[in-house]
C-alpha cells in the first residue's frame, strides 16, 4: 500500500512539473494553440468590425504556428478575397512580417493584394481569384479595419 501511495504521489508531483513549466499542448500533443497578442487589436475584433460594416468573414481560424513572425493569425476569406490578420508583440516583428507577407507575394505572382497596419496588428488581404475586379470588398475590409 505504501508504494502504491508513493506512485500516487509522484505521478502528481510530475504532473504539476509539467503544468508548471508553461509549456501546454493541443489536444492530440501538437504544438499548443497561440494566445492573442496584448496591446493591439485582436483577431475577433477584426471580424466584428468587417461583420458591423456588413461583410461576411467565412471560415476564419488560427494558423499554427503563426506566419511571418507573428504572435497570434487567423485566416480566412470574405467575399472571395484571402484574408489574414496577425497580431504581432513588437513593431520590429510587424515590420519583418509585413516584408515577409510582400516577398511572398513577390514570389508567387499575386497582383491585387494589400497589407494594412492598425497598430501592431497587420492585414493582408488578396484577391487571387479575381473576384473582387473593382476593389471594392478590398476598401471595405481596410476601412472597418483602420476604425479599430
Amino acid at each position: 500500500m505504501r508504494r502504491f501511495r508513493a506512485y500516487l504521489v509522484l505521478v502528481a508531483a510530475s504532473a504539476l512539473a509539467q503544468g508548471a513549466c508553461g509549456k501546454s499542448k493541443a489536444p492530440g500533443g501538437g504544438p499548443a494553440a497561440p494566445a492573442h497578442v496584448e496591446g493591439t487589436p485582436h483577431t475577433d475584433a477584426v471580424l466584428d468590425a468587417w461583420k458591423s460594416a456588413g461583410l461576411k468573414p467565412e471560415s476564419f481560424a488560427p494558423v499554427v504556428p503563426p506566419p511571418y513572425v507573428a504572435g497570434y493569425c487567423e485566416r480566412g476569406a470574405v467575399a472571395g478575397v484571402d484574408a489574414t490578420v496577425c497580431e504581432y508583440a513588437d513593431d520590429g516583428a510587424l515590420d519583418r512580417g509585413q516584408k515577409q507577407v510582400k516577398d511572398e507575394w513577390a514570389r508567387t505572382g499575386v497582383h491585387t493584394g494589400v497589407v494594412v497596419r492598425t497598430k501592431r496588428t497587420l492585414l493582408s488581404a488578396v484577391d487571387r481569384e479575381a473576384r473582387d475586379p473593382n476593389g471594392k470588398t478590398i476598401n471595405q475590409l481596410i476601412q472597418a479595419f483602420r476604425k479599430l
